[in-house]
């Protein structure tokens, strides 16, 4: 029998935070889900703790030896059996009930593609609201012609190979192009409150809150006002082995004239 879920899980160098991923699923409630796992050749552990749980889930795992999450998320598409895809980062988090919440929102609503509420992996009060701002955002940009993606979409498995799967020409927010490209065939990502992912902070930990928020202010415009990120526009790595970039703790109000004038700048290349 065909699993329902085809959970698609792109990795590099994701030894200490795959492990925790994988614990989550194990405990799912529903377990009608294949796990397809698509490796950037990583030069840690990934393999061993990924393989693993091998006797413990339905789990394949391939080494993709072109580093790109666009490319091996549509690798391991390609190799999924289940009917939804459902694209999530390694250093993600779910709860025991994820997908048996997600299987009866899906009988409920029906569609084609459909967003989870990301909640923050901290629990401090201003970063919950920061995530429930953008989460609005997002709802909200269902509506509009460019709309936006969470972490963890869901999309039906013919309709994702019908429009091509995600843009490997692009630099980053390959997730917000394939929700674009949707629209463009006439089909809204359904906005899901009651199915919760946790988004990992661990990036903003290693290069800092402002640094990381600039980068994704840049980004954001960019895709607004310019279109799709085709070239490198800063630094961003994918995986495990994010450095810092910043060490100094920058304070926004004091930065804020260098924003200013980098943003400028950077709109009138």
């Amino acid at each position: 029998m065909k699993p329902f879920f085809s959970i698609i899980i792109p990795t590099l160098n994701e030894e200490h935070f795959l492990p925790h991923l994988l614990k989550d699923l194990q405990k799912q409630k529903d377990k009608n889900f294949e796990i397809v796992i698509a490796d950037g050749n990583s030069e840690d552990r990934t393999k061993e703790v990924a393989l693993a749980y091998k006797n413990l889930l339905s789990l394949s795992f391939f080494i993709n030896e072109k580093k790109n999450v666009a490319y091996q998320r549509n690798f391991a598409a390609r190799e999924a059996k289940g009917k939804y895809l459902i694209f999530i980062d390694a250093d993600s988090r779910v709860s025991s009930a994820f997908t048996k919440i997600l299987r009866k929102e899906i009988d409920r609503k029906k569609g084609l593609i459909f967003l989870p509420y990301n909640l923050p992996s901290e629990n401090d009060t201003q970063t919950k609201l920061l995530f429930r701002f953008v989460n609005f955002l997002v709802e909200l940009s269902q509506t509009t012609g460019k709309p936006f993606s969470t972490m963890g979409m869901i999309w039906e498995k013919n309709f994702f190979y019908t429009i091509g799967g995600f843009d490997e020409k692009v630099y980053i927010a390959e997730d917000h192009k394939i929700i674009q490209d949707a629209h463009l065939w006439g089909v809204k990502a359904k906005f899901l409150n009651k199915v919760r992912v946790t988004f990992s902070l661990r990036r903003m930990k290693t290069e800092g809150q402002w640094s990381l928020l600039y980068k994704y202010l840049v980004a954001t415009s960019h895709i607004l006002l310019k279109g799709d990120i085709k070239k490198k526009i800063f630094k961003y790595e994918m995986g495990g082995g994010i450095e810092r970039k910043d060490k100094t703790n920058l304070n926004f109000k004091q930065n804020f004239k260098y924003y200013l004038k980098e943003l400028k700048q950077f709109f009138e290349q």
